[in-house]
């Protein structure tokens, strides 16, 4: 902490939130900056008092009130905060940083029961593969390069897989761009061998699906020709949790409300065999109706039963001893900000096309935004990549305008929701922010390095 903030008038940002504690300690989220703060029971009540709307601090600030104004609960009266806000926001276009979703192969060795893609494609051409490579190449003023496996299973490909993720992490080491690697797998092909080759390539990253133990696991993701898929991912994982490599694995669990009851024995399992281990979280999402062809029969959590089984699902993995993968990053500015309505992030099918959402992908033309050719060139449709990435919500007068949230999601939640709903849906994390604020603390996480969880849509 440095000396005394200067003298002047402070007031409470428009964009905190509060949740007292049991114990009388205050807890503190400010969406602007995504500080989150712990106050002492013997301050609570004067932090209280400074952050009530219209409260007014007179400075030099000490002590507690130092610590507000440090993280951006207390601001210079006068500070138009919505500005800073909307600046940071349009830093989106800045050519200096790419997030790219690639799809290695649109195949799959599962056939899960929710699942919604099509399956319509084989293996990336050495051809897309080079252009790939190319359009990397011609971005010249890149710093920060984010690169994702997708598919289908991208592993399924994976000599392309690790043939890149070899050569990127070469290029952006010899430029000095800083790069990160993730995959979404359902792990059947993680096999020893293979992951650590493909960690050592730079891909540290992953979300792995497991949907309960063995036998409800194996009635929900099934192998391709109705094999049973558990007890290999099983062993694939216990392999990477016996070594020292360097990785996080998100655990991702996709509940519905027939499974919920269960869940605290799947937790145990978990507990038993990755507790402990820093570098396992858990990802929690109920299952939902993503337009796949059994969605008639999907019995699925809907509205604010979704959100309030969501946070129970997270009461029971943090009460099981496990780390969020990704409400902490989540929470930071621009955190809830859906990939596709990020200019500088694409997704690549194997064969080329250019889409926004992983979600539509072929099955509506507004997702297929342009191609990128052998050549490396990218063509656009700029008329369609509009549709993905403005939206009014944030407009004087909007309902996100004036949220004390916006920061973290700017109404860009789901761009897919904004364009075929009346409304887009608000974060969960906003309707239950106190609750999430209490489950933070229990992680003891206010100071820890969020986690990545590769393509985190609730629909993937």
């Amino acid at each position: 902490m440095g000396g005394p903030i200067q003298a002047q008038r402070y007031v409470p940002s428009r964009y905190i939130s509060l949740s007292h504690q049991d114990d009388g300690t205050l807890l503190l989220y400010c969406s602007r900056t995504g500080a989150l703060g712990e106050v002492p029971a013997e301050d609570a009540e004067s932090a209280r008092k400074a952050l009530l709307p219209k409260a007014v601090t007179e400075g030099p600030l000490t002590g507690i009130m130092q610590d507000l104004a440090e993280g951006g609960f207390l601001v210079p009266a006068g500070t138009d905060e919505a500005s800073a806000v909307h600046d940071r926001y349009v830093r989106r276009y800045d050519d200096r940083r790419l997030s790219l979703i690639v799809m290695p192969t649109e195949q799959c060795n599962f056939r899960c029961v929710y699942c919604y893609e099509s399956f319509l494609r084989g293996e990336m051409s050495a051809e897309i593969q080079e252009g790939l490579k190319r359009y990397v190449a011609a971005q010249r003023n890149l710093e920060s390069f984010t690169l994702s496996w997708f598919g289908g299973e991208p592993l399924l490909a994976r000599e392309v897989v690790a043939g890149l993720s070899e050569h990127f992490q070469r290029f952006c080491a010899d430029r000095g761009i800083a790069y990160a690697a993730q995959a979404t797998t359902n792990a059947y092909l993680l096999t020893p061998d293979y992951a650590e080759r493909i960690i050592a390539a730079g891909v540290r990253h992953f979300q792995i699906t497991l949907d309960g133990v063995a036998h409800e696991h194996d009635k929900r993701r099934i192998g391709a020709n109705g094999e049973k898929t558990f007890a290999r991912i099983w062993e694939n994982l216990r392999y990477l949790r016996s070594t020292d490599i360097e990785f996080n694995i998100a655990l991702r669990h996709n509940f519905d409300p027939d499974g919920l009851p269960r869940l605290p024995d799947f937790l145990e399992m978990l507990k038993a065999e990755f507790g402990g281990d820093p570098r396992f979280a858990t990802l929690m999402r109920p299952i939902g109706k993503w337009g796949g062809p059994n969605d008639s029969q999907l019995n699925v959590c809907e509205g604010r039963s979704a959100n309030q089984a969501l946070l129970e699902a997270r009461r029971l993995s943090v009460g099981a001893g496990f780390r969020d993968a990704s409400e902490l990053a989540s929470m930071q500015p621009d955190g809830y900000v859906c990939y596709a309505a990020n200019p500088r992030s694409f997704v690549i099918g194997s064969d080329g096309k250019v889409y926004k959402c992983t979600v539509e992908l072929d099955y509506h033309d507004r997702n297929i935004v342009g191609q990128l050719h052998h050549d490396g060139e990218m063509t656009l449709d700029w008329r369609k990549m509009a549709l993905w990435l403005e939206t009014d919500g944030m407009d004087e007068g909007k309902k996100c305008g004036s949220c004390y949230f916006s920061p973290s999601c700017h109404g860009a939640v789901c761009p897919k929701e904004w364009m075929d709903e009346v409304e887009c849906a608000c974060p969960p994390t906003k309707h239950n922010i106190k609750e999430t604020l209490t489950l933070i603390r229990v992680e003891s996480l206010f100071a820890a390095p969020p986690v990545a969880a590769a393509v985190d849509c609730p629909r993937d």
